[in-house]
């Protein structure tokens, strides 16, 4: 199996205990032998971080070790060490403030992390950037607000006074007031921005309107046939209407479209060992969630005509 590695800091790669080579956003690849178990080494360049290690087996996917994420697919697997542990116990606090009856810190202990201390205890993982806490008012309640900025969107967390998430996304712009608006770019081939809005009730945000755009210069019927399928597949991710990429029959199936692929996460293009198993086919990897870090990717060929998809099929 061709199991490509990457990850969040520049590392030594070592597999069962011999060198192989750099990693780090590049990623680097090496074909394992099914069924065996082997040593996998991250050694980060930093020294002020441990190395992270574990053992690559079938049952890797059922428990993924903390820190690391996989995706599996037929013919391959990425893996992706996204969390090391520091070296130093120290802590530093980024921020803090008091915020609907709660006690905010933001600190950094081997990476940015927020916790609640108010009539319960709540803590969670932030992006790397600048932390702002305070107070948000929505519909006359009180909401704990933690934005994240450094990122190519911001991320938006929202609790509730007894310390329960009440939003947590990203949100390129919000406002608040007597209700909550959030709007998000979705980065991808479309160019689709998502607008929501959010009513509060009882400590709960509650999503009463929903509005996808496509960037103004796109238009679907310019899609270059070779991109088509991730259009379409992106487009269905998003909860746009697939019809425009469709031919009139498939069309009207659209719906059943849907259901037929699932509920998948994410899009992706396929790796070069995909081409060397299937041959020069046009084919998407759609990523499903199967446990927490760790993802399986189906491909599917989206066959067309005209500049239209008339069909879409597994790859088996």
């Amino acid at each position: 199996m061709r199991v490509h590695f990457s990850s969040a800091l520049p590392c030594a790669l070592r597999l069962g205990g011999a060198p192989a080579g750099m990693c780090g956003e590049a990623e680097k690849f090496a074909d394992l032998p099914d069924g065996e178990e082997i040593l996998v080494e991250f050694l980060p360049a930093d020294g002020n971080y441990f190395p992270l290690s574990f053992i690559w087996n079938g049952e890797f996917l059922a428990h993924p070790p903390a820190g690391v994420e996989c995706c599996l697919y037929d013919c391959g697997a990425d893996v992706r060490a996204f969390r090391f542990t520091p070296r130093s116990l120290s802590l530093r606090v980024l921020a803090q403030t008091r915020a609907a009856g709660m006690l905010l810190t933001a600190f950094d202990c081997g990476g940015p992390r927020l916790c609640a201390e108010g009539s319960r205890f709540f803590s969670c993982d932030l992006p790397p950037g600048d932390i702002e806490l305070g107070e948000e008012r929505i519909g006359g309640e009180r909401f704990a607000r933690a934005l994240c900025r450094g990122g190519r969107t911001d991320r938006l967390l929202l609790l509730s006074p007894d310390g329960e998430p009440a939003f947590d996304g990203d949100a390129d712009r919000y406002e608040c007031g007597s209700l909550l608006r959030v709007r998000t770019r979705l980065f991808d081939l479309c160019g689709h921005t998502l607008a929501r809005t959010f009513r509060a009730r009882g400590g709960k945000l509650h999503e009463t309107e929903r509005e996808l755009t496509i960037r103004e210069e796109f238009s679907p019927d310019a899609v270059d046939e070779r991109r088509l399928p991730f259009a379409l597949f992106e487009t269905i991710a998003a909860g746009d209407d697939p019809s425009p990429y469709l031919a009139p029959a498939l069309a009207e199936r659209a719906n059943q479209l849907r259901a037929y692929l699932g509920d998948f996460c994410a899009v992706r293009p396929p790796k070069e060992i995909f081409y060397r198993v299937h041959g020069e086919i046009n084919a998407a990897g759609l990523v499903y969630r199967r446990t927490e870090n760790a993802y399986d990717m189906r491909f599917f060929l989206a066959e067309t005509e005209g500049n239209k998809v008339i069909n879409v099929r597994p790859i088996e």
